[in-house]
Parts: C-alpha cells; structure tokens; sequence
C-alpha cells in the first residue's frame, strides 16, 4: 500500500479515536446531547412506584413500561408529560421535571373507578363518625321519638345506644378518646350535654358528662379578671397567662393540645414541657397524620399541613367552596376534603401541580370518614334521592 495511503488511513482513524473516544466515555457515564440547547449534559432519572403497582407508564405520549414500578434512566433533562394508567383505576398524570444528573422520585396513589356503595339508606338529624372511620354515629327520628345508632361499616350492623332522646335541633359529638357519645341541644357556646358510652346504654351523671367533656384534665383555667390563668391541676402550679377569653380544646394527642378563644386565635401547648405558644394555625378543620407526628389544618378554604414540633406549614390546597371534612390517607400520602358536593383526594407531593381526583362528585356530602387502612372512605349524604351512608372504595 502507497505510505501517502496508510499515513491518510492512520491519521482517520486517530481522529476518529480522539474524537470518539471522549464521545463514548461521556455517553457511557450518562451524557447526553440535549437537541433543545444544543449543550451536553448529563442524563437524569424518574423512578416511578404507584400504590398499588402495575400500572404502565406512558411519557410524552410514548408507552414506556407495561408495570410499575419503573426506573426511567438515560433522560434528556427537561419536561416530561407522565401517565400512569391501570385497569380499574383512575389515571394519573404531572408534568415532571428533570434535572441534569438528578433522580425524581415518583410514588403515585391511584383510586379505584368503583362508585359508590349505599351501605344504609337513612335520614338523620345529626351524624358522627369516629377517627378510625369503622363506626358511624347518627341521631335519628323513630316514630314519635328520637334515638342514637352506632353502625358498623364493617359488619353493617346498627346498634341502638339510646333510645327516646334528643330532638330535631340537637346535635351528636364524640369526646376526644371516644369513648363517650355526647348529645347537645342549645347554643354552642353554652351547650347542655347528655352523655352515653359507646359501649353502653345508660346516660351518664353530671360529674361523669363534665370528666368525659374535660379534654386536658391535666391543667384547670382560671379567670383573675386580667387574664386567663392555665395550671397544672395536681399541683396548682402556674403555666401561663392567656389573654381574656373563653378557651376549648380543638385538638389533642399524647404530645400536644391546641386551644382556641372566641376570637379563633390558636394556641399550642406541649404537654411534655407543660409550655404554651401562640401559633397562626387555623383551627375550623383539624386531622392528625395517622403515622407522622403531623396536622392537616383548614379555615374552610385553604388547607395547610403543620408541624406541631417545628412550627413548619406546606401550602396543600385552597378551594372556594367551603371545605366541610377533613382527613387522612392511611399512607399519610395524601388528603381527602369534602364540600358540599363533592369528595376530593389532594397528594401531598407536589411536582408541576399537586395531583387531586374527585372521588365523589354530584352529591350532597354532610360529613365523611376516611378508613384507616386507606381501603375504602365512608361518607353520610344524598346521591340522587338516596340518602344515607355511603362507602367509596379506594382500592380493588
């Protein structure tokens, strides 16, 4: 061969090596050639789970898994359109993000498309359920007389509690244990109780109403004219002062209690350091995380997240329409809220918008109940001319 001819051949090939050489290491640690910005940058990943799995994965309009979950790896940064769809279930979709050498993480909670389930088609002047959304309460007419049923979701058996009482303007509330059945006629602020264990049928006596009704037996209030003094009650010892006013209990746990006065203005108490903070949280709506050390908090429009040991608030959702019931998914992944007419679930995750789904929609909703184990959610209200209790399943 000429030498001129193998020189022109080595120098090709020694530039194609120079050239590609580089090419392919970049490629193989994850580079690539972003056509939008015409910059070489390095790839990026969405890791994708849905509760529950086996849902494909379509992005950009393009099927890219049959089941989840799916590690999309070797993407473009960018935004990428993802679809998550699985049979029986509602879709779900968001405009994701991805960063240049960065994972997204993406845990999707899909919802059944089953609707809902007449579980006790009833009228009722007043209607409670407990936390763990298994028992519903209702004050119901019966003949010429009132009576109390407690209903079991699970079993749908109905129990009377008590019989001939209450009228068609009073009210049923549970103690904040829940073991008590309370039974409210008159003004709010000045409500005349009778109380009933849940477990029981015999009213209780005065001192037993106001032991059930007291929700922080641990400190007594009391009013010097100046201010409102808060005490230990064993040992009368002094916490703080609080403003003039009248205080109730909006929430408590193991940990903590919140109060309110007249004027909403909230107040957190620490009942481990027996201290008292002002807190700018609003108390109309309030739900505790059942797994994480959180509160779901709303004045009726705006719902926010808070943390009671870190003062930190996350913006979740505002609605117009007054928001009338607040809850939990069991996975603490996401919100339920009830208006008027409708039932909706809000993620906590936030990625271009936050994923919501109208679980319930063309109804009159008077108060609902999410199940603790995130399986199904019970709600008292009207679909069509039924009115009664309803169940929505969550899952299949």
């Amino acid at each position: 061969m000429h030498r001129r001819l193998r020189n022109g051949i080595f120098f090709v090939f020694l530039t194609i090596f120079v050239i590609g050489a580089p090419i392919i290491v970049l490629y193989t640690a994850g580079y690539r050639l972003n056509l939008s910005t015409w910059r070489v940058q390095r790839t990026g990943v969405i890791a994708i789970t849905t509760l529950p799995r086996g849902a494909s994965v379509t992005m950009n309009n393009v099927l890219i898994a049959e089941k989840t979950p799916y590690v999309a790896q070797r993407l473009t940064p960018g935004d990428y359109d993802v679809l998550l769809q699985k049979t029986g279930y509602r879709s779900w979709s968001q405009h994701v993000d991805v960063g240049s050498g960065s994972t997204t993480y993406i845990t999707a909670l899909l919802f059944s498309e089953a609707r809902p389930e007449l579980l006790l088609e009833e009228n009722a002047i007043s209607v409670v359920g407990d936390r763990s959304g298994r028992f519903v309460y209702l004050l119901v007419e019966s003949g010429q007389a009132h009576e109390v049923w407690r209903y079991d979701t699970v079993t749908r058996l109905q129990r009377i509690i008590a019989r001939d009482v209450g009228t068609a303007t009073d009210r049923i509330a549970l103690n904040s244990d829940e073991s008590t059945l309370f039974i409210t006629s008159g003004d709010e602020r000045e409500p005349h109780a009778i109380g009933y264990r849940v477990d029981g049928q015999w009213p209780l006596n005065e001192d037993e109403v106001a032991a059930a009704a007291n929700a922080l037996p641990e400190y007594s209030f009391f009013d010097n004219g100046s201010n409102v003094e808060l005490r230990l009650a064993n040992t009368d010892t002094l916490v703080t002062l609080l403003p003039p006013s009248t205080y109730t209990v909006a929430f408590r746990n193991a940990t903590v209690a919140i109060l309110k006065d007249t004027r909403d203005r909230a107040y957190l108490i620490n009942l481990t350091e027996n201290s008292v903070t002002q807190i700018d949280l609003a108390t109309a709506l309030l739900s505790e995380s059942p797994t994480e050390n959180l509160l779901a908090a709303s004045d009726g429009n705006e719902i926010d997240i808070y943390n009671p040991q870190t003062g930190d608030r996350t913006f979740i959702a505002r609605q117009s329409d007054p928001i009338l019931a607040l809850g939990w998914h069991g996975s603490d992944r996401a919100l339920f809220f009830a208006t008027a007419s409708k039932i909706v679930a809000v993620e906590r995750d936030k990625y271009d918008t936050r994923e919501t789904t109208t679980l319930v929609d063309n109804a009159s909703i008077v108060n609902m109940w999410p199940d603790a184990t995130g399986k199904s959610l019970t709600f008292f209200g009207t679909i069509g001319e039924i009115t009664g209790i309803w169940k929505v399943a969550l899952t299949q």
